[in-house]
């Protein structure tokens, strides 16, 4: 999950699929890499942004679905870091992946938007840490 403070206060970067439904940049992965390494990856190629930072391990959401049209039963499991968004880029959306929008919203409008009730959860746990005073000796330059 993506944040950048903006104006006193926090957004979070959300895309929106071609099906109409808003969510979070994640994705597969692949032999030899990391969890965070993933998450830098997929955030690159979903959105466009390569000027990110991890800052915390937000966890995983665990969730299961049948896709009718491949007559297939799902089990997922995604590891969720919080990342900052460091500027200078805009976002920009994988049309191959279907996305059509990615906006940067307050993270009240994203838990209005995000409609995975796992997915909720991880948008509040990085409010959670995001409102946490930074610990001594970190964000120091």
């Amino acid at each position: 999950m993506v944040f950048r403070r903006q104006n006193g206060g926090v957004e979070i970067l959300v895309l929106q699929h071609e099906g109409g439904k808003w969510m979070l940049p994640k994705g597969t992965i692949e032999a030899g890499e990391t969890p965070e390494a993933v998450a830098l990856r997929e955030v690159r190629e979903e959105t466009g942004l390569s000027r990110v930072r991890v800052v915390r391990d937000l966890g995983q959401e665990r969730y299961s679905f049948f896709w009718r049209t491949e007559d297939t039963f799902y089990d997922k499991t995604v590891h969720y870091f919080l990342l900052e968004f460091l500027g200078g880029e805009e976002p920009t959306p994988q049309h191959e992946e279907g996305f059509v929008a990615a906006e940067w919203v307050p993270v009240d409008v994203a838990l209005t938007r995000i409609r995975y009730k796992e997915t909720r959860e991880i948008v509040r746990r990085a409010r959670e840490a995001l409102e946490q005073p930074t610990p001594v000796g970190e964000g120091a330059g």
